[in-house]
């Protein structure tokens, strides 16, 4: 009822109470096509007045009809009923109050006008057949409960896949908004026709899947448990639903290759399947390359397990130096340094559950996540609160490795993990021999410490930073006892 109280309402009634003022002030009585002195008021009074009380008292039954069918929803004026119905109720409401005024002001026979407009609407329909197709289409559409305004629904239209947002159906189409926000329209006919998915139906979620190929040497047991701490990442990111969970599953085998699916939920009116699509894989591709694992499959003829499955084993140093020289720490490292790191380096494979780390002990290493995942989490009052997440090619601990801090979180595996360990040792050989290196390390943990604060709080002070950086690049020179 909340248009009830429009200036359009009260504007209506105004008309109405002052034709009927009129009425009874020049035709003796406010129903002006039953007044006795119509004759003799003339043709302005006596005709286009009367008529004239029809129409507008037409134009307050629509109102109230579209007012007590609609709600205000957010404050966003929304119908009950279906508009293309309530349009259709309008024209009858219209039709059947003029055909009166006809009737009641200008003596026609209802007979008369009732055969003369079915002769018309038969030469009009024949004429118009398409248009008329498409009005009855809409209705019987207005009248399907199985897709609503606002679903998400999928299919195909002259030979080309569609997908859109519905926003309504109106006399003669039905409009959709696409994903890029532009707007399709399609006559009622052709659409009732058409074969449609309802992506918002039962539910919201549509499951989808990204394949990729890896070789059937591989451990199909380890890939499968990569692949799914990628799903979880983009669950993590809100791309895709994490309830249901995605998984994993094995596609089928062919020509010495496995295709792996990954499946997982998405809200298909939120967000289009081909930029999830695009982050599954992006955050697989990742994963892979952390765990050493190729993401080119090799086609081979012989029967012997092939000779260099062992060269992209994450625990030869070879495959370690790839995946080590993109973390952040250590990519500033000339070759052999680099090297160096990944030939020492220690490797940790750990259960979920793991607790890792504690908060407060002391400790010389940093680890490098390569395979699975992690949690951060910090003591309060009520409990651990989880305040990050760690993932393959993420580092942590670099406080502890550069400076001797003792450990600033707790960290705990949540799936089976493995980790290298770049040990204090290591680095202190490095820096013996290339000290300007502990200057470009502190420079980037000043950094990333910058970059944490400035979204924690989200205010910088020049002057301060420096005096931190200055401090940080202290505080590894005595750790490793380095000279200026």
């Amino acid at each position: 009822m909340h248009k009830l109280n429009s200036g359009k309402f009260l504007l209506i009634a105004a008309l109405n109470i002052g034709a009927a003022i009129c009425a009874s002030t020049f035709l003796g009585f406010a129903l002006g096509w039953l007044a006795t002195g119509r004759e003799e008021a003339g043709f302005l009074w006596g005709d286009i007045l009367p008529f004239f009380q029809f129409v507008i008292f037409a134009a307050m039954v629509d109102h109230i009809m579209w007012a007590m069918a609609s709600q205000n929803v957010g404050g966003k004026i929304v119908t009950r009923l279906p508009r293309l119905a309530l349009q259709i109720a309008s024209f009858l409401i219209y039709a059947v109050l003029i055909a009166a005024a006809i009737n009641l002001v200008f003596h026609q026979s209802l007979t008369t006008i009732l055969g003369a407009s079915g002769v018309l609407g038969l030469v009009l329909g024949f004429a118009l057949r398409g248009l008329v197709a498409d009005i009855f289409s809409g209705i019987a559409l207005q009248l399907d409960r199985s897709m609503s305004v606002g679903e998400w629904l999928d299919f195909q239209h002259r030979g080309r896949d569609m997908s859109g947002k519905l926003l309504e159906i109106a006399w003669r189409t039905v409009v959709f908004a696409d994903r890029a926000e532009n707007i399709i329209l399609i006559p009622n006919g052709e659409f009732a026709n058409l074969v449609i998915v309802n992506r918002s139906r039962p539910t919201r979620w549509t499951e989808f899947g990204s394949g990729i190929d890896l070789g059937a040497e591989h451990d199909e047991v380890r890939i499968r448990a990569v692949l799914q701490g990628a799903l979880n990442k983009t669950a993590q990111e809100g791309a895709i639903a994490s309830n249901p969970a995605p998984y994993v599953r094995i596609s089928s085998i062919k020509d010495g290759g496995i295709n792996f699916r990954m499946l997982y939920c998405i809200d298909a009116g939120s967000i289009s399947p081909v930029k999830v699509n695009h982050l599954v894989l992006v955050n697989a591709l990742q994963f892979l390359k952390a765990a050493g694992i190729p993401v080119v499959r090799t086609q081979h003829t012989d029967v012997a397990p092939p000779a260099n499955v062992s060269t992209h084993h994450i625990d030869q140093p070879q495959a370690r130096l790839a995946m080590l020289g993109s973390v952040r720490f250590l990519s500033i490292l000339p070759p052999n340094d680099l090297a160096t790191v990944a030939a020492e380096v220690q490797t940790l494979r750990l259960q979920a559950g793991h607790q890792l780390i504690q908060a407060g002990e002391p400790g010389d290493s940093m680890f490098v996540v390569s395979e699975g995942g992690l949690a951060v989490t910090i003591d309060k009052s009520d409990g651990p609160v989880i305040v990050g997440r760690l993932w393959p090619g993420d580092c942590f601990g670099e406080m502890s490795l550069f400076t001797g801090e003792p450990r600033s979180a707790n960290i705990q595996t949540t799936e089976p993990t493995v980790l290298f360990v770049v040990k204090k040792e290591t680095m202190a050989a490095i820096f013996a021999h290339n000290p300007s290196l502990v200057e470009r390390i502190a420079e980037l943990i000043d950094a990333r410490h910058k970059t944490n604060d400035t979204a924690l709080h989200q205010v910088v002070v020049s002057e301060t930073q420096q005096v931190e950086m200055r401090s940080v690049l202290s505080r590894i020179r005595r750790f490793f006892h380095v000279q200026h």
